[in-house]
């Protein structure tokens, strides 16, 4: 008999990413982390939860993470910025990533159906029932 080799995800639930290959500092892996945690629940809960929405899940747990950077950024420096050679007041680059990465999240979360005012789309994942024959039954309860 070969050995059986579990695949993740198949219990609908999508493995969490490597941050380490995707996000440089540690602290916003931690996030990054944390945030999958809470999403991947949050989803559960709806009952729409699938290995199919491993990569929305993981772009929005970029984009939440693109956003802290960005906001933290922008806390240091503010909005808006005077321009390095004119000198001229502009927006701050933080600021503009930092607000895409808002648009982002927004469309992510719907996407995904996780704010309340969403759950109520999208249908529900079933889950596959393994379905027994009376044979199977007859075979199991004589063995």
């Amino acid at each position: 008999m070969s050995n059986l080799i579990e695949l993740p995800g198949g219990d609908g639930v999508p493995p969490e990413p490597n941050w380490q290959t995707i996000i440089g500092r540690a602290a916003d892996r931690e996030a990054a982390a944390g945030y999958w945690r809470e999403i991947v629940s949050e989803v559960r809960g709806a009952e729409k939860l699938t290995v199919a929405n491993a990569h929305s899940i993981k772009r929005l747990v970029v984009a939440y993470v693109t956003f802290d950077i960005s906001a933290r950024e922008v806390l240091k420096s503010g909005p808006v910025i005077k321009a390095k050679k004119t000198g001229v007041p502009t927006y701050n680059p933080w600021w503009t990533t930092m607000s895409n990465a808002d648009s982002q999240a927004k469309s992510l979360e719907k996407e995904l159906c996780i704010s309340p005012r969403d759950r109520g789309n999208g249908a529900k994942v079933t889950k596959k029932t393994a379905r027994t024959t009376g044979s199977a039954r007859y075979l199991r309860d004589r063995g």
